[in-house]
């Protein structure tokens, strides 16, 4: 059982789980087992590209756990995420976008998996940009004329707007509802201006209803999807989707 592993390590192993299980010989060898096992796990581990990192993760893996199958689990995954981050080079997304997302993790974390995950979602953020940019773009100004109209047809319920047989008399009474937009992660409430908002703020055009939320600029877009799927609406610029 002791073979390969240091004397002084398999003491140890044994120590802590006589002290665990104190009462069971039977967990006392299990789990001796498969912390021998993880050992071994990690003396022949392939650190691959990440080799000359190899003395920094073992620090952090001792620093933050003291089993042997939480290091070499640890030690497995930043190797991987080494590696990963090493050669991620998405085709669809500029060089020079990666490498800054790539800087910026390794200036935020010490941790290579918390790096890749901080990479690909920045890069996942970016198709979505691509994507929505692509879509709302050519529409924007039909999206907001149709926003307008929507929005401007807004009255006070403890007005009469009706008379007693239906007719309409709240001519004159409409208010403009506020639309709230998310640009860099901060609410903007606007009644007007919207010619400096991207495709990606513009969609996040919203009512606000006390608690609830009406994404206006996500259902006209829905509209005019139906519109075209449906109705064979024909909107100028739409010779350049096919």
């Amino acid at each position: 059982m002791a073979d390969k592993i240091p004397p002084e390590i398999f003491l140890e192993i044994r120590r802590v789980a006589s002290a665990e299980w104190p009462d069971s010989p039977e967990m006392q060898q299990y789990m001796v087992d498969a912390e021998a096992t993880a050992y071994r796990k990690l003396a022949k581990l392939d650190f691959g590209g990440a080799l000359e990192q190899k003395a920094a993760i073992l620090k952090e893996a001792h620093e933050y756990y003291q089993s042997w199958q939480d290091i070499v689990s640890f030690v497995s995954e930043e190797v991987d995420a080494f590696n990963t981050l090493a050669a991620f080079a998405p085709e669809d997304v500029p060089v020079g976008f990666v490498t800054e997302q790539k800087r910026k993790a390794r200036v935020e974390h010490d941790w290579f998996a918390s790096q890749l995950e901080d990479v690909q979602q920045a890069v996942e953020a970016y198709r979505y940009v691509q994507r929505t940019r692509a879509k709302v773009g050519p529409i924007r100004d039909l999206l907001v004329r149709m926003e307008s109209i929507i929005g401007s047809e807004c009255y006070n319920a403890n007005i009469q707007n009706y008379s007693a047989w239906g007719v309409w008399e709240g001519e004159g009474r409409a208010f403009r509802y506020p639309v709230t937009y998310i640009r860099n992660g901060q609410e903007e409430k606007r009644k007007a201006r919207t010619d400096d908002l991207e495709p990606e703020a513009l969609i996040t055009g919203h009512y606000k209803f006390g608690a609830n939320e009406l994404s206006i600029h996500r259902a006209l877009v829905r509209i005019i999807d139906m519109l075209r799927n449906d109705y064979d609406l024909k909107i100028p610029g739409d010779e350049d989707r096919a």
